[in-house]
């Protein structure tokens, strides 16, 4: 299940999104998300291989010691050479599906355990190109001492159901095992919609 705070953000996005597979960015209302501001970021997509990061909110530009608008999303995460976490990011656009994950931040000996929650939004009506995330400690907030950190280390993660809950896949399940039913329904609607067809 998701934590309270992480719950919160998730209820948002899926009451505003309804019936559809994702809102539009322009129907996000900061407002109604203030005192979670600090934890938020938006992620642009429309270049697969490369997302960026649009905006992020002062606490996590506070844990990397920087600004993060314009720079690649897999820049905060630890282990360069892999690519799971952007992988992630490209199929909860591809099936407009919110996931969590669970990672931490490493300080001398400890780890502090954070929940990383990613949402699919749409800037225009016919698929999603942008991701919401909300990067919100588990439990213990990394104190002041640990900053700035030197990325985020994955272990698992999952699509959320609209319950709330998530199968866990751990870090060392391939990740197409967590590919959902719609994926079979865009292949069918991606055959269908082709000309001459």
């Amino acid at each position: 299940m998701l934590n309270t705070a992480t719950k919160e953000i998730f209820n948002y996005w899926n009451g505003l999104r309804g019936s559809r597979p994702a809102p539009l960015r322009s129907e996000i209302d900061p407002s109604a998300l203030r005192r979670f501001l600090p934890h938020l970021f938006i992620v642009n997509a429309t270049i697969a291989d490369s997302p960026t990061f649009a905006l992020a909110g002062t606490r996590i530009c506070e844990l990397f010691d920087r600004e993060l608008r314009g720079l690649d999303y897999a820049s905060m995460w630890l282990g360069a050479e892999d690519d799971t976490p952007t992988e992630i990011l490209n199929h909860v656009l591809f099936y407009e599906r919110p996931a969590l994950l669970d990672i931490h931040l490493p300080h001398a000996e400890q780890d502090y355990a954070h929940d990383l929650l990613l949402m699919p939004l749409r800037s225009q009506g016919y698929r999603s190109d942008r991701v919401l995330g909300a990067l919100v400690p588990r439990e213990a907030a990394l104190p002041f001492s640990a900053l700035p950190v030197r990325g985020l280390a994955f272990e698992s993660w999952g699509f959320i159901k609209p319950d709330g809950t998530r199968p866990t896949i751990s870090a060392d399940g391939h990740i197409s095992t967590a590919m959902p039913v719609t994926f079979f329904r865009r292949l069918v609607g991606q055959r269908f919609a082709q000309p001459g067809r």
